[in-house]
């Protein structure tokens, strides 16, 4: 598996991790920046997504939202309150 395969199936599984929390819209806006060659940025708008929603979500998810996106999306383009919604 190249590295860009491996790093297409962390974006993958963190999008298939929180599903079950978003409405198909949000699915579908995030599956859309993934299919267009923009896996960085769906890591960007799934953040916004959580913040804008209130949710929670387990420490592990926002590790991997920054992981995911760091060196390829400015820091300022992410939510500064990230780390307030991890919960469960």
């Amino acid at each position: 598996m190249s590295d860009l395969e491996d790093y297409l199936g962390r974006v993958r599984g963190v999008l298939i991790s929180l599903a079950n929390r978003l409405t198909p819209g949000e699915q579908k806006e995030v599956d859309n920046l993934i299919e267009h060659g923009e896996p960085a940025e769906a890591m960007r708008a799934l953040a916004w997504i959580i913040v804008d929603n209130s949710m929670t979500v387990p420490a592990e998810t926002i590790i991997a939202l920054r992981d995911l996106a760091s060196g390829l999306i400015d820091e300022k383009d992410m939510p500064p309150d990230l780390k307030n919604h991890i919960g469960s």
